[in-house]
């Protein structure tokens, strides 16, 4: 146990302890946009830039009629980029890359780590003779393949959760209400839910490494490029720029069966009625498929994004997407505990038309503005 407070506390005093650990956490936020190891790295942005080139060629015919004559044009129109909540987005993730290594993600760190640890000792022993027998090559493939499972499961299984749990919902709405996509709105995060997929993310990895450990004796390890999980740093480096962006690329009805689109993303942040609920996923489309939220698009479908029937001044400032939703998941967990509804409403899942407007919108905010 000690080991473990040991841990913890280097991540939560690590910023201060030393110069080298100060400098670290202050260009962690640059290092989100420039680093191979963060998804929206300088490497990725430039290749979803290449995959954008594609699509602009292959659907060229489909596009209007200004869009047609310019790539540029056609990847960074005005309408996107210059839009008031593509501005929040600057604004927001820009202040938060700044001040988040400083202040909560080490927080959330020490949390997940201690949720790691106590799980991987919850694991069930698994040893046996088949996994160690097998031949290396394909012991390595295989902790690739489960390991990126897991950790991609305990990512959807968040944002599961942020969508059905009603007093979760309102940090994770927060990114929802973006009305236009870009790679920065990836960043768009409340800090709460950071701390909520460190707690998931704790306690699905931890298993995994219990478990792993018990079968191999830690043999082998996933197969990595700088620092990633090989799956993970290929998706990273085909669409998933695309995935917030107003740029349409399907997978067609059989691979999207396996593989979440950017179409399929994008679908997720729709305001229409019939795409609420579904595609959660992050690379594998089999957890929605599991939980019956898969959602595969015949053709192209036009999407407008944000949350529908919500006052949108309530996103307008860096201030308000950081504080109003503590105000509005305290009225929605003191409306659970007067009406002593404990339990979730999992067909709500953030439906707008089945919350009352007193629980979602600006009515029950503060007042704040920048």
């Amino acid at each position: 146990m000690s080991e473990i407070l040991q841990k913890v506390s280097q991540y939560l005093f690590g910023p201060f302890s030393s110069w080298d650990g100060f400098v670290d956490a202050l260009t962690r936020g640059p290092k989100a946009f420039i680093a191979l190891e963060s998804k929206t790295g300088m490497l990725y942005l430039f290749s979803g830039l290449i995959v954008a080139l594609f699509v602009f060629w292959a659907s060229r015919t489909q596009l209007r009629e200004d869009q047609r004559g310019s790539f540029w044009k056609y990847v960074f129109p005005k309408s996107v980029y210059g839009h008031p909540s593509a501005i929040v987005d600057y604004k927001f993730v820009g202040f938060d890359l700044l001040i988040k290594f400083f202040l909560y993600i080490p927080f959330v760190l020490g949390v997940s780590q201690v949720t790691y640890v106590l799980f991987s000792k919850l694991s069930i022993d698994l040893s046996f003779s088949a996994f160690t027998n097998m031949n290396y090559v394909a012991r390595i493939a295989l902790v690739t393949l489960v390991s990126a499972a897991v950790v991609d499961f305990s990512v959807f299984f968040s944002h599961f959760l942020a969508h059905k749990i009603p007093f979760l919902w309102p940090f994770h709405e927060i990114h929802h209400s973006a009305e236009v996509l870009t790679p920065v709105t990836v960043h768009r995060v409340h800090p709460v839910e950071e701390l909520t997929n460190g707690l998931v993310a704790g306690v699905f990895t931890g298993l995994l490494a219990g478990t792993y450990a018990s079968m191999s004796g830690g043999s082998v390890e996933p197969y990595a490029l700088f620092g990633l999980n090989i799956i993970s740093f290929v998706y990273y480096l085909s669409v998933y720029q695309l995935r917030h962006s107003h740029i349409w690329l399907s997978f067609g009805p059989i691979l999207s069966y396996i593989i979440v689109s950017p179409a399929q993303h994008q679908i997720h942040h729709s305001i229409d009625k019939k795409h609420w609920n579904k595609n959660y996923g992050f690379t594998f489309a089999i957890w929605d498929w599991m939980f019956g939220a898969l959602y595969v698009p015949k053709e192209r479908e036009e999407i407008t994004f944000g949350v529908p029937d919500v006052e949108q001044s309530d996103f307008s400032t860096v201030r308000k997407l950081y504080l109003l939703p503590f105000v509005k998941s305290a009225r929605r967990f003191k409306t659970m505990i007067s009406s002593r509804k404990f339990k979730f409403d999992f067909d709500q899942i953030a439906d707008p038309s089945r919350v009352k407007p007193d629980q979602v919108n600006s009515h029950e905010s503060i007042q704040a503005t920048n």
